[in-house]
């Protein structure tokens, strides 16, 4: 079975917790015990641990060997860190990476994010959080392949997957929509107008840039609703009017 046809499998362990998908998954953690106990809950979720990585390195091996279907990796590893190893593999392989780590700072996020990274784990890990940013991670990741689907590069769907997210956001405060919601809006209004992904987010991010400046907000938050609502105007020139009025 091929690695992208197995994160799909539905899959259920005798005796364990069930599990939406089956995935075979690489881990990266230098503590052993840490990396024990991480294991023994994602084998209860029915996952399948394929190997577990000592130091950035041997991650970064790994995934180029094993072509895992998920990767969850400590930020703080020997010899090269987290996002480093991150970047090393998504250089060469598409794959969902969470990224480990004892405490959020300020700056991880949009790191993490530069650097390919699909979600984020604080440890302590319990089971539920670990099953939600799993799914988290596998849904942003599908994004990001969609976005390849477009004809473009794995770099450039990664840059434009900050833009994506920036116009997830939006939707999300202004239409108080899930963010699985508010990219399926964006991708139903790709299929009615055929414009790209890069080309929507583009618009709702600068008809919100439109509100924050404090232009006419009635016609701003009219460009979010027509930049995921098929069969209206082009956003443009509601863009184009709401800047010349």
């Amino acid at each position: 079975m091929k690695r992208a046809d197995a994160a799909l499998t539905p899959g259920r362990v005798p005796g364990r917790e069930r599990t939406v998908r089956m995935l075979r998954v690489l881990l990266a953690e230098e503590k052993e015990l840490a990396g024990v106990r991480l294991q023994a809950q994602l084998e209860r979720l029915g996952h399948r641990v394929v190997r577990v990585a000592h130091d950035g390195k041997e991650a970064v091996e790994a995934a180029w060997m094993l072509d895992p279907d998920l990767i969850i990796m400590n930020i703080r590893l020997p010899v090269i860190d987290g996002i480093t190893a991150a970047q090393a593999i998504l250089r060469r392989r598409a794959i969902p990476i969470i990224l480990l780590t004892a405490y959020l700072s300020a700056d991880l996020g949009p790191r993490a994010r530069d650097a390919g990274v699909m979600a984020h784990l604080v440890k302590p890990v319990d089971g539920g959080q670990l099953r939600s940013t799993i799914t988290l991670a596998l849904a942003r990741f599908e994004e990001l392949q969609a976005l390849r689907r477009e004809g473009i590069t794995l770099r450039k769907a990664l840059e434009t997957r900050t833009l994506v997210e920036r116009a997830k956001r939006v939707l999300m405060k202004e239409l108080k929509l899930s963010e699985v919601e508010a990219f399926r809006r964006m991708q139903d209004h790709r299929q009615s107008t055929n414009k790209s992904l890069h080309a929507i987010a583009s618009t709702i991010v600068k008809a919100d840039e439109l509100l924050v400046r404090r232009l006419d907000f009635a016609k701003c938050l009219q460009g979010i609703h027509r930049a995921i609502r098929p069969g209206l105007r082009e956003v443009a020139s509601m863009t184009k009017a709401a800047t010349t009025s």
